[in-house]
């Protein structure tokens, strides 16, 4: 994949700071240090190396070095009527130090940023106490910082509650030449795929014929174009399913879906249950969790 380098200006190895802003991520970028974001009031799409998936409000995400990400905000923040709040964090491997994690007592946290390679989803009862204390990071001042970031990262070590989000073997690829075509790509897909894009529409986009764009995706991505808009169309369905308001139909129109058939299928193909089972599921996971 191609991606942007982000330059992170800090004087220190460690920084955390609140966004508010809507336009958050809306590129698919990298940079080369780790990363903890805490979605505490946000609805939208997520691209983590190549893999898509919803973002909800409370989510927590740890991201290993040059992991390329994009984050794109639903429609109701863009448009400027909610502000999200995103706790952000950026650290380097060395932020204690240039030896400080061969300390025998941070061996776990040395492995946890090596893991953080495949992207780690923070959950359960730990997301909850992580978000606590980047909160107050906002507000803390000194050594204390430092202190709490290092709370942060031993609840995340020594937790069950996270879930890797990329597989086994997974590489980021940096490649910094024609970086803005993925990104133009990716920015189009995601604005409109509750549309019908057609190939020679996205195509356009890149700068390529239809023939060449298709063999260009495919090389980049692992997977074709159509396969990566049906991925982000289920992904959308699985989060309008968790809002009982909207009906199959409206979800079905929601997501760019033409017919009935089609939707059912991919959505099965993708997720391994059928609409109303994921329904089902997910409102029973809301059941517990209160």
């Amino acid at each position: 994949m191609k991606q942007i380098l982000l330059k992170i200006e800090s004087p220190n190895t460690y920084i955390i700071r609140e966004e508010t802003e809507s336009s958050l991520g809306s590129r698919y970028y990298y940079h080369p240090h780790l990363e903890i974001v805490y979605f505490e009031k946000s609805d939208g799409m997520s691209i983590i190396g190549d893999t898509v998936d919803i973002i909800k409000d409370g989510d927590i995400f740890m991201l290993g070095q040059n992991l390329a990400h994009m984050f794109i905000h639903d429609e109701k923040y863009t448009n400027k009527k909610l502000k999200v709040r995103v706790i952000v964090m950026h650290f380097l491997p060395d932020f204690g130090g240039k030896d400080f994690l061969e300390l025998s007592d941070l061996r776990s946290i040395k492995l946890l940023l090596k893991k953080a390679d495949r992207g780690i989803s923070i959950e359960g009862k730990t997301r909850v106490k992580v978000g606590k204390i980047m909160q107050q990071m906002l507000t803390e001042k000194g050594p204390g910082k430092m202190i709490l970031l290092l709370q942060v990262l031993t609840l995340i070590a020594g937790s069950r509650d996270t879930k890797m989000i990329l597989p086994i073997g997974f590489q980021p690829q940096i490649n910094e030449q024609n970086e803005d075509r993925i990104n133009d790509v990716y920015s189009y897909t995601m604005q409109n795929f509750n549309q019908k894009i057609h190939t020679k529409e996205i195509a356009s986009i890149a700068h390529l014929s239809e023939h060449s764009f298709c063999r260009y995706f495919k090389t980049k991505t692992g997977k074709t174009y159509t396969n990566f808009l049906h991925e982000i169309r289920i992904k959308h369905a699985c989060k309008l399913l968790s809002d009982s308001k909207f009906s199959i139909s409206q979800i079905i129109n929601e997501c760019g879906f033409v017919n009935y058939a089609n939707f059912f299928r991919y959505f099965k193909m993708l997720t391994g249950k059928t609409p109303a089972e994921y329904q089902k599921l997910n409102n029973e996971s809301l059941v517990t969790d209160k």
